[in-house]
């Protein structure tokens, strides 16, 4: 990293670029910097004048002071690695991706400097810790994080009550739920689309959640942590011990009241039934089916849709600010390194334990 004698981290131009969906040829037509030029000061080979960051600044609308930001840069976690291979997507596509959630990362420590969330119960546990048995991991994290016998009330509670940080994330159209990561100077964050079905909300940050506290290193062999995390998912939200005698002659009016109970979705019961082997593969594809025919693989009636859970950690982070600490918009616009508007259209919309750092 070269800071150009105060002026500019050219990693952050990178990043600021990326998060834009720009080319570097595109912010060179755009500036009226040469490509060449953009990639050689990209690579910290050449250095812009005060004026071309200026004229670098207004293309990306990011305020001057954020391209001299000197703090390390994450890349995607393990799960995301993983899955992001099965991804029919442009590497530009996600690199904009990953480089908002980046630039979203470093906001948000810079706004728990001065706020303490509290203590995180998250953990790691390796699946090979319990011989593979994704389950016993899942049954752990209830009795770590005392979850009351039957269905989960509120995942989103659950997981801030925990130490998590749920950011609501709008990801371009493309099909991603959510992607999370563990920092190591901040709690779990998982950066979600809030526009999906309820029930897949919750299943999608259960799933995360596995990944977090699973998948810290490289799984062994042939292991796919994807499925993992889908079982550690099912198994948290649907204890297999406490739902199991309910999954036995599943039906269509039977998976519509346990769907109301569970707040899962009904394909989900249909798999949590076929590998507890509750029901046969046989009985499941049929069910599945039936699931097809009703048109409901593709969206479930919405009159058994969960109650919709809003997260609340960050609006109450932000809440401290304003109210406790006097800032004003325009001061933790400046904070967080965005013009306020942009500040304004990330961070509020409506989502304690929080209390003030001595």
């Amino acid at each position: 990293m070269n800071l150009n004698g105060g002026l500019y981290n050219e990693k952050m131009i990178t990043l600021a670029r990326e998060s834009r969906g720009l080319s570097q040829t595109e912010l060179a037509n755009q500036s009226g910097i040469s490509q060449g030029k953009v990639s050689k000061v990209e690579s910290g080979v050449l250095t812009l004048s005060e004026n071309e960051l200026i004229r670098i600044a207004n293309c990306l609308q990011y305020p001057i002071h954020f391209f001299k930001r000197n703090l390390r840069i994450y890349g995607v976690g393990l799960g995301e690695y993983f899955h992001r291979k099965r991804q029919s997507v442009s590497q530009k596509q996600l690199s904009k991706i990953y480089a908002r959630i980046e630039i979203q990362r470093m906001q948000i420590a810079v706004l728990l400097k001065s706020v303490d969330i509290g203590h995180t119960e998250f953990f790691l546990m390796d699946p090979d810790q319990v011989d593979g048995e994704v389950e016993e991991v899942a049954r752990t994290v209830r009795a770590t994080w005392k979850i009351p016998r039957g269905p989960i009330d509120n995942v989103v509670e659950m997981i801030e009550n925990a130490g998590g940080i749920i950011i609501p994330f709008d990801f371009d159209g493309l099909k991603i739920d959510a992607i999370s990561m563990w920092p190591s100077e901040l709690p779990p964050l998982f950066f979600v689309n809030m526009n999906r079905p309820m029930d897949r909300i919750r299943f999608t940050l259960c799933h995360e959640v596995g990944h977090i506290i699973m998948h810290a290193l490289p799984p062994n062999g042939e292991c796919n942590i994807e499925e993992q995390a889908d079982k550690f998912a099912s198994e948290l939200l649907m204890p297999s011990h406490e739902i199991g005698y309910m999954l036995k002659d599943l039906n269509i009016g039977s998976l519509s009241g346990l769907k109301l109970r569970w707040k899962v979705s009904m394909s989900s019961l249909i798999m949590s039934a076929k590998n507890t082997g509750n029901i046969n593969p046989n009985r499941a594809r049929y069910l599945w089916t039936q699931l097809s025919n009703a048109g409901y693989r593709t969206h479930e009636p919405d009159n058994l849709e969960p109650p919709r859970e809003k997260p609340t950690m960050l609006q109450q982070v932000l809440q401290i600010y304003f109210e406790d600490l006097h800032y004003t918009m325009k001061d933790l616009s400046f904070a967080v390194g965005l013009q306020e508007n942009e500040f304004k259209s990330i961070y509020f919309r409506e989502q304690s334990h929080l209390r003030l750092v001595d």
